[in-house]
């Protein structure tokens, strides 16, 4: 028979075992956003501006779950704007440009979610971070997943120059023959059809240094990747092609977005796709 000591151990080890999230074990710089909690360490999630006097403040969690309650009292009956996001603590992306912040409030409602209309954008401030600039080459691996829903055109997550053969890396939605979600990788452009609907989709994008692999609801696609020269004055940009210069910029909502600088494995990702899953539809 086992002494108590045994047992409660064991049982305190199936409890923390049962209780990590899905970002807890992964050894790789990360840039995210996302109203659920990702991270043991996340304490923050956003900073929103409230359009009455454009007040700052910092939200955090409840839980597992963004404090709306605080969220709410602090924007009141006005709209609620992006100006930081959070990832562990540390700014993972950033908007100083009042007119270009996404919204997460309108008129004292919570939306659940960044509501871009075709002039928002986040910047991450980097072009590169740990081994990734989003370049796929053999000196590099990436994970890159969106949460999105209400698709229009424009970038969700890119890094990329006017020209299409020297762009490194853009996801974005164009309706362009029918509704597609388009990625082009170091000039080298995939097309898919996607419907548009106000369900949330979890699009995920792996390189692994020797291939390019996409996910839809965890249902995979085939990609391509070209062999164009890395651009170096390029940012990673959320919710617009490139740093700022308006184009692409996208229309619809982003729930979530997560980069790596590592590759999922199979079973890594499908524990983060799961748990988006579960947390936003």
């Amino acid at each position: 028979m086992p002494s108590l000591g045994l047992g409660l151990g064991l049982h305190k080890q199936q409890m923390l075992k049962k209780s990590s999230l899905p970002l807890d074990n992964i050894d790789a710089n990360m840039l995210y956003f996302s109203t659920a909690k990702l991270n043991s360490n996340d304490t923050l999630s956003i900073r929103v501006r409230r359009d009455l006097d454009n007040t700052e403040k910092d939200i955090g969690f409840i839980g597992k779950d963004l404090d709306t309650q605080t969220l709410l009292d602090f924007v009141g009956g006005g709209n609620g704007y992006v100006a930081y996001t959070y990832a562990q603590g540390q700014t993972s992306s950033f908007q100083n440009n009042l007119s270009a912040q996404p919204l997460i409030v309108e008129n004292g409602v919570y939306l659940g979610t960044l509501k871009f209309s075709g002039g928002q954008w986040l910047d991450t401030g980097v072009t590169r971070f740990g081994n990734t600039g989003l370049f796929a080459d053999e000196n590099e691996e990436f994970t890159v997943i969106t949460v999105t829903k209400n698709e229009g055109e424009g970038a969700i997550i890119a890094r990329a120059v006017r020209t299409v053969q020297w762009r490194t890396f853009q996801t974005h939605f164009s309706a362009e023959n029918n509704f597609r979600l388009r990625i082009t990788v170091r000039g080298a452009r995939t097309d898919t059809s996607i419907p548009p609907s106000s369900e949330n989709k979890i699009i995920t994008f792996i390189w692994d240094k020797s291939n390019l692999n996409g996910y839809i609801n965890g249902e995979f696609f085939h990609t391509e990747v070209g062999s164009t020269e890395e651009r170096t004055e390029q940012r990673i940009i959320v919710g617009e092609r490139t740093n700022g210069t308006g184009g692409y910029l996208y229309t619809g909502d982003i729930t979530a977005f997560i980069i790596l600088d590592k590759a999922l494995t199979t079973q890594e990702r499908q524990k983060l796709e799961n748990y988006l899953k579960q947390k936003f539809n």
